[in-house]
């Protein structure tokens, strides 16, 4: 039975209502900080599982690397940024991708730091400057306009990018992407689901880039887990627009045969959204909450329709074993996207210690898509359409936090 509207009035008080429209203004940062700059485009089928380029090599022939000669290569990041929180996310891109050349790169290999000033014209340059100066594979830029505006200058050259970016649409052609991939979340925990009994998944996303992206590729993840998707429907991420969505959309969920509800959010507009759910009779009672690595949060632990939820997020263990040494080395926490920076350090010293014993040439496509590395928080490997496939762990949101119910595998999906 529901609950009275006045008890919900004292669940959703005038301080949640306000703290989620705070959180509203402030998402902008939030999808920086995630690298979800732009939902996928037309061009990747489904939002799913293929890059977006015609061609996986670059438009000149990749040069010929003597891996044994001394050897740069380049990380394009936005460390003048007007942004503050761009600026951060650069800086400590920069240091976790210094800790991993000092950790993991041969002897040979050296790495330049180019500033893109945080717009798409300064990435355009400072990949002018990295081809000028001799550069043979280029890392980042951060977003996925700026690789955007970058890929093309190194193309022309014959060099290929590894981005930070999470965006799949600009994946494809000499770009790989780097960042967590939310088609590869899903099939994880849409996976792990379906092994436990969940047959079918109705999926609720904010109308923001980040749950366009959800949405996009949540068909693709599902037919690769061996589940359903039921209804995908979208809200606006307002404390009246999540309460409007899910009292009009209960109902088709309901009777869709959905067993679980992949809930895509995080923060405020994740709470919310449980608990609307609940209240409108789509409760933990009846269907698996499901959810993304923006789930892993300790604050919601506190929100009971989230407690007994799954979601698939990097292994904490290996994630704390990297916070721990980066704090270490320079005395502050490190940004969500400094394991990024290292990783891609790791693959490029990977590659070319490869090449050293006669695995492909040096940061040709074939060389990127061939091998699987130990990154920062797990195994990973770069896929021959431009994407990346991780080791992710199913986590379970207790009333203690967030646990580990299924362990990372021990090699990326697919190696």
């Amino acid at each position: 039975m529901r609950q009275s509207a006045t008890t919900v009035a004292d669940i959703f008080s005038r301080a949640a209502r306000t703290a989620l429209r705070i959180a509203t203004v402030t998402i902008a940062a939030g999808a920086l900080a995630a690298c979800a700059s732009a939902p996928p485009s037309a061009r990747v089928s489904d939002g799913g599982s293929g890059g977006g380029g015609s061609s996986r090599a670059a438009d000149a022939p990749t040069p010929r690397v003597d891996p044994n000669a001394p050897i740069r290569i380049a990380l394009l990041a936005p460390t003048t940024a007007a942004s503050r929180t761009a600026s951060r996310i650069a800086q400590d891109l920069t240091a976790a991708a210094q800790i991993a050349l000092s950790q993991h790169g041969p002897a040979n290999l050296t790495m330049k730091v180019y500033d893109t000033d945080g717009t798409t014209a300064g990435a355009a340059t400072a990949a002018g400057h990295a081809v000028r100066e001799g550069a043979t594979l280029i890392l980042g830029p951060l977003t996925a306009e700026s690789t955007a505006s970058a890929a093309p200058v190194a193309a022309r050259a014959g060099l290929n990018m590894i981005s930070f970016s999470s965006d799949p649409s600009v994946a494809g052609g000499n770009v790989w992407v780097l960042g967590q991939l939310v088609g590869d979340e899903m099939r994880r925990v849409f996976g792990y689901a379906g092994s436990q009994g969940v047959g079918a998944i109705a999926v609720i996303h904010p109308n923001d880039r980040y749950g366009k992206a959800v949405a996009a590729a949540s068909g693709a993840a599902a037919r690769d887990a061996g589940v359903r998707v039921g209804p995908v429907l979208g809200y606006e991420r307002s404390f009246e627009g999540i309460e409007a969505a899910t009292k009009a959309n209960a109902g088709s969920i309901r009777s869709s045969g959905a067993d679980g509800v992949l809930i895509a959010d995080h923060g405020d507009g994740l709470r919310s959204t449980a608990s609307f759910l609940s209240y409108y009779d789509v409760s933990p009672r009846s269907f698996r909450f499901l959810g993304l690595s923006r789930w892993d949060d300790p604050n919601n632990a506190s929100e009971s329709p989230l407690q007994g939820g799954w979601f698939a997020a990097a292994d904490p263990a290996r994630h704390a074993a990297f916070t721990e040494n980066f704090a270490m080395k320079l005395s502050r926490q490190p940004s969500p996207l400094a394991t990024i920076g290292y990783d891609a350090v790791v693959a490029a010293s990977d590659i070319l210690k490869a090449a050293k014993t006669g695995g492909p040439p040096a940061f040709t496509a074939a060389a990127i898509s061939a091998g699987v590395h130990e990154g920062a928080t797990g195994t990973f490997r770069l896929t021959e359409d431009g994407l990346n496939r991780r080791a992710l762990a199913v986590m379970e949101m207790t009333a203690d936090g967030p646990a580990v119910l299924d362990p990372a595998p021990f090699a990326a999906p697919g190696a």
